[in-house]
């Protein structure tokens, strides 16, 4: 991997493979950060830029990928699963009667596992 040296006191050096499209950069202090995907021309404006550390944050910091952005990524979509099994649960809590019970009897499911429809009550009908 051949660095480059950028006119920065927080970022060292950079490099590129054109190929896969792959930059990394070294900072002072930190280890380094490889980015995914970065076009050429993009790497080519941080090498030949004067501010260097401007140009870094506004196009390349947004795409950063380091080794701990995976398990931040999967604790954040735990996080959503459980936010999502929570509100089901509370949907399906509100779908409980009162009492307890589901909405629908055990006596309305046919045998064939269809929903029978509920039995209206007949109208009261005189001897007459």
């Amino acid at each position: 991997m051949n660095w480059v040296p950028l006119n920065s006191k927080q970022i060292r050096a950079v490099s590129y493979d054109p190929e896969t499209q792959v930059l990394h950069a070294k900072f002072a202090g930190r280890s380094s950060v490889r980015h995914v995907g970065v076009p050429p021309h993009i790497y080519d404006n941080l090498v030949e830029t004067s501010d260097p550390e401007f140009y870094y944050k506004y196009y390349l910091e947004p795409s950063r990928i380091e080794s701990g952005w995976q398990k931040a990524n999967l604790s954040s979509h735990a996080v959503k699963l459980l936010i999502i099994l929570i509100g089901v649960l509370a949907i399906t809590a509100t779908a409980l009667e009162e009492n307890g019970e589901l909405p629908i009897h055990l006596s309305e499911i046919t045998e064939t596992g269809a929903i029978s429809p509920a039995p209206t009550a007949s109208p009261a009908v005189s001897p007459h």
